[in-house]
């Protein structure tokens, strides 16, 4: 069948054809790109995935350069969460050496209960409570940032302080 008899890309045979030729080109594009061939292969079936979900809106004829972009802009939001993770494991300071010994393990208690707390957030809470708690964002603008809404980041807000106060409520 040539795709251009398609009106869109939900045609089995045309999406498992699609599947056979460009994965693995598409995952070896990544994983050249960014050095990790395990995420380059889930970003590639997250690519399809979306494909599949939105095949009506996508042309066959664009359908190669629609899974690139997806599976490339997955790669770079999951690369910059990462950045944001890392940035802010160690986000609290660590104390001077002009305390007292009790104070200085007392605050390394709680500096290891707070991290803990902030552990066991999700991935969405915990990214929206860093971004807003440590790095000052606005809810506006971790909202763009996302690309989700802005009541989305009230929400993963609220549910992570919720978390945040019934950990430390244990402690």
């Amino acid at each position: 069948m040539d795709s251009s008899d398609l009106k869109n890309s939900c045609d089995n045979a045309f999406y498992e054809s699609l599947f056979r030729s460009l994965a693995p080109t598409i995952r070896n594009f990544l994983t050249y790109k960014y050095r990790d061939a395990e995420r380059a292969a889930d970003m590639v079936q997250e690519a399809f995935l979306t494909l599949w979900k939105n095949c009506e809106k996508v042309m066959p004829d664009m359908a190669k350069a629609y899974l690139y972009r997806v599976a490339q802009n997955q790669m770079l939001k999951l690369v910059d969460k990462d950045k944001v993770r890392h940035k802010h494991m160690p986000f609290v300071s660590k104390t001077t050496h002009n305390e007292d010994p009790q104070f200085q393990m007392e605050f390394s208690e709680f500096d290891l209960q707070i991290q803990n707390a902030i552990n066991q957030l999700s991935d969405g809470q915990r990214e929206v409570f860093l971004l807003n708690r440590i790095e000052k964002k606005t809810y506006n603008e971790i909202a763009e940032m996302l690309e989700v809404s802005v009541k989305a980041v009230e929400k993963r807000m609220h549910k992570a302080l919720l978390k945040i106060r019934e950990v430390h409520k244990s402690i």
